[in-house]
């Protein structure tokens, strides 16, 4: 696995959450001791560069930072020429005179040191942000035991190649898209670093399976269509690879409603058994099990292909769509879209796939599911014929059946889905871009 390093992307700033274990105090270089030492003075010819270097935080004032360090509101003052010693604003970097090292017990004597005293709700990837370095490379500067253990009055020192961020730390780094997510669309997220990382997480009650691509981690999220709007938490844990150090990221996300039609389907009156609740359920049931599968290997690339070819397209129903049977209150909404097309047209692989079901179906028909691997499967149902074999890989554009109008149908049609970890998702969204 290619090497990386934690970097700012899962630095999620305020919203870290802390995991692991109960909180105690952990030991570093720099701890201030309770003995102040005498106040500063800045010498002149002082070289500004060799002082420590703080960054204002909100509710600081000059005499709780002179504090802090063990200097004085009046030295301070002099090393950064402040006219007014009540102004100083979030973000305004400092250098900090303090007492000569051999004074203080424990702090070594360093050129162009930085330090942080730690403020209560500070974690380290929300420091790791704002001065522009790691959780890792702050965990070995301070010979910190645990990264997710911080406690007032503890002060870092700041890795010297950190680059710092003016102001309060942009929230946060992850990268969703598209944000806001529709109901019933996918939701790719991606997750920048340069240290191996275990990753796992979840949203809207499913778990998220992160993949290992060119520039990170990405995992894609089917948002289901009953999805009601409102913004909800993604909850992200990372794992270093060699420390095994953890963390607990939050991110909240906001999902709007869609666009859908209600259509009553009236079922033709020699098939109003296949209604049967019993009958419908062990066929989803054995359905959901073939498109919860988790194959590793990844085999689309780019943009799906659509499932006919040489025809006039045309939806008669599209996906989302709420359904009531018969006249009875709208109980279910369409899973994928449909083409009315004339039967024993030809039904195509949208892009290349493996085989997981060909098989007749009670309510679907004659039904074929392809696997196109990490959790993304597509069902073609009411089949007139059925053209291919579990197993078989299929490239983009072959048959794999003919248009026809077995199982619950009311006229030939082809009845396409795409589910993404068994959420069925819009399958035209996958025709007009690609994932990731």
């Amino acid at each position: 696995m290619k090497r990386r390093r934690l970097a700012g992307a899962i630095a999620f700033g305020l919203l870290a959450l802390l995991l692991a274990g109960l909180a105690w105090p952990v030991s570093a270089q720099d701890v201030v001791p309770t003995d102040a030492p005498p106040s500063p003075e800045v010498e002149e010819g002082a070289e500004a560069e060799d002082l420590p270097e703080y960054v204002v935080q909100p509710g600081d004032t000059l005499f709780a930072i002179a504090e802090r360090f063990g200097s004085t509101v009046e030295a301070i003052v002099a090393a950064n020429d402040i006219a007014d010693a009540s102004v100083i604003h979030v973000g305004q970097k400092l250098r900090i005179p303090t007492a000569e090292p051999e004074r203080v017990p424990g702090v070594e004597a360093r050129p162009n040191r930085r330090l942080h005293p730690v403020r209560p709700g500070e974690t380290l990837p929300f420091l790791a942000f704002r001065y522009g370095t790691t959780v890792w490379d702050l965990k070995q500067a301070n010979d910190l035991p645990r990264l997710d253990v911080l406690w007032p009055e503890l002060v870092l020192e700041i890795p010297p190649a950190a680059v710092p961020h003016d102001g309060v730390p942009l929230l946060p780094e992850i990268v969703a898209e598209p944000a806001p997510v529709v109901q019933g669309q996918t939701m790719l997220v991606q997750i920048q670093g340069e240290s191996p990382l275990e990753l796992s997480g979840w949203f809207l009650g499913h778990d998220l399976r992160f993949v290992e691509g060119e520039e990170g981690y990405w995992a894609l999220v089917g948002i289901d269509p009953f999805t009601p709007s409102g913004a909800y938490p993604l909850v992200l844990q990372a794992s270093e690879g060699e420390s095994g150090d953890r963390l607990s990221m939050q991110q909240t996300f906001t999902v709007t409603e869609g666009t859908f039609t209600t259509y009553n389907i009236v079922v033709p009156p020699g098939r109003q058994s296949l209604l049967d609740p019993e009958l419908s359920r062990l066929e989803r049931e054995k359905v959901e099990a073939v498109f919860g599968t988790w194959s590793e290997h990844r085999l689309w690339s780019g943009p799906f292909g659509l499932p006919l070819s040489g025809v006039e397209l045309r939806i008669t129903s599209p996906f989302g769509q709420r359904r009531s049977y018969s006249g009875g209150p709208p109980s279910s909404y369409h899973a994928g879209v449909d083409y009315g097309a004339d039967e024993g047209v030809p039904v195509l692989a949208p892009i290349t796939a493996t085989v997981a079901l060909a098989e007749p179906l009670q309510v679907r028909g004659n039904a074929v599911i392809l696997d196109h691997g990490l959790g993304v499967l597509t069902g073609f149902w009411h089949l007139s014929r059925i053209d291919v074999v579990p197993g078989q890989v299929v490239g983009r554009g072959e048959v794999v059946g003919l248009v026809g109008d077995t199982g619950l149908s009311t006229g030939p049609h082809l009845h396409w889905e795409l589910r993404v970890l068994n959420v069925p998702v819009d399958p035209l969204q996958w025709t007009e871009r690609a994932f990731p």
